[in-house]
């Protein structure tokens, strides 16, 4: 008799604890999907700020610093949605080059020593460290989020969201090597800045891109101003980024063929040669 009853109170007490755990794990489902919604949201704030045009031109005025030196340029950036990325560098009113992304690679011309190279995304140093392809690179132009390594989706289950004052902060911190932070104004959804940074104590090198001076094309708010540095890997680089004279048409040519009395080099010489 005994043996039953002490065998009844241990089936009580484990159906209890069982209790306990469904109910104490059901509230901790419960915070997560509450905080989760919370992130898909705002990301979802963030993302009706999304230009809905598929191309859009400027004229172009860049202030480009490599190490100790730097130099003023004009010309142009020319952008088709999932397709491609053209600047058209110029001086004195002549074309010195023009650097175009596509998904599939990396072409930069110089027309100063006539070389030209056409690399993967890999192959390029400052885009190798902070983990850019063309979709990356593609939102940055574009003032969009991303999530790397995606072909232009946005999951908003990858992004932490953190609150301070005026500003939200939104962190991919599951990526393989590499913290990306996409800080944004709260109101408006607006991106302020991204920044990446290895995980790693060692891994000294940092990607920044900024955003200032709105617009409105097409009634969606666009940079007029855009800035970049690469820091902690070989030289600096700084490019401030003045746009004006916007349009959406597409009825330009956005692939460029080098000419043949151009000599095809390596991503580290014609970068070297042209800045």
């Amino acid at each position: 008799m005994k043996r039953i009853l002490w065998l009844f109170v241990a089936l009580i007490a484990l159906s209890s604890c069982g209790t306990k755990r469904t109910v104490t794990n059901g509230t901790n489902s419960d915070t997560q999907a509450q905080a989760q919604e919370a992130v898909t949201a705002f990301v979802r704030s963030v993302q009706a700020n999304n230009l809905t045009t598929k191309a859009l031109t400027a004229k172009l005025s860049m202030d480009l610093g490599v190490g100790s030196k730097n130099v003023g340029v004009t010309g142009s950036l020319k952008m088709k949605k999932n397709d491609v990325i053209q600047l058209s560098l110029v001086v004195l009113f002549v074309e010195v080059a023009r650097i175009e992304f596509s998904p599939k690679d990396v072409l930069i011309i110089d027309r100063v020593h006539k070389q030209y190279v056409r690399a993967s995304y890999n192959e390029v140093d400052f885009l190798a460290q902070a983990g850019l392809n063309f979709y990356s690179l593609q939102a940055l132009f574009w003032h969009e989020l991303f999530v790397p390594a995606q072909d232009g989706s946005v999951s908003a289950d990858r992004f932490h969201l953190s609150s301070a004052g005026d500003h939200t902060l939104l962190t991919i911190a599951d990526a393989p090597q590499l913290n990306y932070d996409f800080l944004t104004v709260t109101k408006s959804g607006l991106i302020d800045r991204l920044s990446v940074e290895g995980k790693q104590a060692s891994a000294r090198g940092s990607f920044v891109w900024r955003y200032s001076d709105f617009t409105q094309i097409a009634g969606k708010p666009y940079p007029k101003k855009m800035s970049l540095s690469v820091t902690g890997v070989g030289k600096d680089i700084r490019a401030d980024l003045s746009l004006s004279g916007f349009s959406t048409d597409a009825g330009w040519n956005g692939h460029t063929v080098p000419s043949d009395k151009y000599r095809q080099r390596s991503a580290s010489d014609v970068l070297k040669n042209l800045f």
